[in-house]
């Protein structure tokens, strides 16, 4: 069975990916197993606190990161200063490459996830229970 995922996010880069301004989202650390094609659900943080659209994983790249930024720095939508800040005491960091990306016209807002689902927003990820997938479809 193929495993989907929410992501946090602040919500001006929520804003930034679906005016496609924004193409890779960063993170610090990812899951094991995010195979190309993994389905991402977009969770914009406080003050919008809902799960507001989602994307496709295209591919993730991995890299030292002069080279992450190198590779991928002009689509991440942030200044070098606030990548090096990010990554701060980090080693290497991953770009999640995202196509497919799809805002939703209603916002699935947490005070609901939270009464079906006991969601919780991650810090930065986690996998969806076949329950809320089946909601957010």
């Amino acid at each position: 069975m193929k495993r989907s995922i929410v992501i946090s996010i602040k919500p001006e880069f929520a804003d930034l990916i679906f005016s496609g301004e924004k193409s890779v989202e960063l993170r610090r650390a990812i899951p094991k197993d995010v195979p190309s094609s993994t389905e991402i659900y977009i969770y914009a943080s406080s003050p919008i606190q809902s799960i507001v659209g989602k994307a496709e994983i295209k591919r993730v790249e991995a890299h030292p990161l002069n080279k992450l930024w190198e590779k991928i720095g002009d689509k991440a939508g942030i200044s070098v200063d606030y990548f090096n800040k990010y990554f701060d005491g980090k080693e290497v960091g991953y770009g999640l490459v995202l196509n497919n990306v799809k805002k939703f016209s209603s916002p699935f807002h947490l005070r609901s996830l939270k009464k079906h689902f006991n969601f919780h927003p991650p810090q930065s990820y986690m996998y969806t229970t076949p329950d809320l997938l089946s909601y957010l479809s």
